[in-house]
C-alpha cells in the first residue's frame, strides 16, 4: 500500500467536500434541510427514552438499546450490493494464530493482491456498532487503497463508559503490529470512533508504541465539551441533521461523570507531538452537523505539523 498515494503529502491537511454544488445538487440540499428538524425531533426522542430507562430500568433499557442497535446495522440490498461489489469479508490472517482481543471483522478488496494494512476505528456516537452504510464504506476503502482493512470492535456506551473504547482500541493495534509487524498500516477512522483512535494513539505514543504510517479520518467529532460555535448555530437554525441536545446525551452516556474536556475522551485536549501525517475530511453537511475540525486542525498545527487547506469533491461519506 503506497500511503503517499492515500494520504497525499505529509502534514495535516483539511478537504472540505463540496455536498451541494450546482443547482440541482442545492435544490436536493433544500429538502434534505426541510426533513432536518424532524429527523432531530425523532433522534432526540430516541435518546431521551433510552437515557431515562438508563436510569430508571436498566433491562428496560438494554432491551431499548438493542433494538436500536439492531436497526442501526441491518444491510439493505442496496448496500449489500455495493459491499459485494468492492470487497469481501475475508478469513482473518492470523489464523489458525492468536485471535485479537476483541471481535473483530476483516474485508480485502475483490481484484487484485492487497498490500498492507487499514485499521479501522467506526464511528456510531460511542454507543451503536459499524451501521450498514459505514460497512460500505470500508469496503470501497480497501478496494480503492488495495489493502486488507482490520475492523476491530470496542466495547460501547452505556454499558461501558470512557475509556473501555480506546482501551480496547489500544489492545487491538497493539495485536495487529505483533500479528503483522513488518506490513505498512495506516489508521481510518470516522465520527466518534475518530475520538477513540486519537485518545488509543496518543497513549500508544505515550507508551513507546509504534504509531500508523498515516491518519485518515472522516468527519471527526473529537471534542465532547461541544465548544464549537458551529454546532451551536447549527442547532438553532436547523441545519444540522444531529441537534446539540442529542449530541449532549451521546457525550453524556459515554462519559458518565469524566470531565468532558478530558484528553482520554475529547483528544483535541490532548498531545500530537510526534503523530504520522494526518488527513482530515469534512463535508458542508457533516460540519454542521459535529463540531468543527478546524479546532482539530489549528490544535496538531500549533503542536506539529503544518497545515494546507483545500477543496474536494469527494462524495459526502455516509452518516454513522
Amino acid at each position: 500500500m503506497d500511503v503517499t498515494a492515500v494520504l497525499g503529502q505529509p502534514g495535516v491537511r483539511l478537504v472540505e467536500m463540496q455536498s451541494f454544488a450546482g443547482p440541482i445538487a442545492r435544490a436536493r440540499g433544500l429538502l434534505w434541510r426541510l426533513g432536518v428538524r424532524r429527523d432531530q425531533f425523532v433522534q432526540f426522542v430516541g435518546l431521551a427514552e433510552g437515557a431515562r430507562l438508563w436510569m430508571t430500568d436498566r433491562d428496560a433499557a438494554l432491551a431499548f438499546i438493542d433494538r436500536g442497535r439492531a436497526s442501526h446495522t441491518k444491510i439493505t440490498p442496496q448496500l449489500s450490493a455495493i459491499i459485494e461489489a468492492n470487497a469481501v469479508r475475508v478469513t482473518a490472517p492470523y489464523a489458525p494464530r492468536f485471535a485479537p482481543p476483541a471481535p473483530s471483522e476483516w474485508f480485502a478488496p475483490v481484484k487484485g493482491k492487497p498490500h498492507g494494512f487499514v485499521f479501522y476505528v467506526h464511528g456510531g456516537s460511542f454507543i451503536a456498532e459499524r451501521s450498514a452504510r459505514l460497512t460500505s464504506m470500508v469496503a470501497r476503502f480497501a478496494a480503492k487503497a488495495n489493502a486488507r482493512v482490520f475492523a476491530p470492535s470496542y466495547r460501547l456506551a452505556p454499558e461501558n463508559p470512557c475509556p473501555a473504547a480506546v482501551d480496547d482500541i489500544v489492545a487491538a493495534w497493539r495485536w495487529l503490529r505483533e500479528a503483522e509487524p513488518d506490513e505498512p498500516v495506516v489508521a481510518l477512522a470516522d465520527s466518534a470512533g475518530s475520538a477513540v483512535l486519537l485518545a488509543a494513539l496518543q497513549r500508544l505514543r505515550d507508551d513507546g508504541d509504534a504509531l500508523p504510517e498515516g491518519i485518515l479520518l472522516l468527519s471527526p467529532w473529537v471534542d465532547l465539551s461541544l465548544q464549537s460555535w458551529s454546532v451551536v448555530a447549527a442547532s438553532l437554525t436547523g441545519t444540522a441533521g444531529t441537534s446539540m441536545e442529542s449530541l449532549g446525551l451521546m457525550a453524556h452516556l459515554y462519559l458518565q461523570g469524566r470531565a468532558a474536556t478530558d484528553p482520554v475522551a475529547s483528544p483535541i485536549f490532548g498531545d500530537f507531538s510526534g503523530f504520522p501525517p494526518m488527513l482530515i475530511h469534512a463535508s458542508s453537511a457533516t460540519r454542521q452537523s459535529m463540531p468543527s475540525p478546524a479546532p482539530v486542525t489549528r490544535n496538531i498545527e500549533r503542536q506539529s505539523m503544518p497545515l494546507s487547506k483545500g477543496n474536494g469533491n469527494t462524495p459526502r461519506p455516509p452518516s454513522c
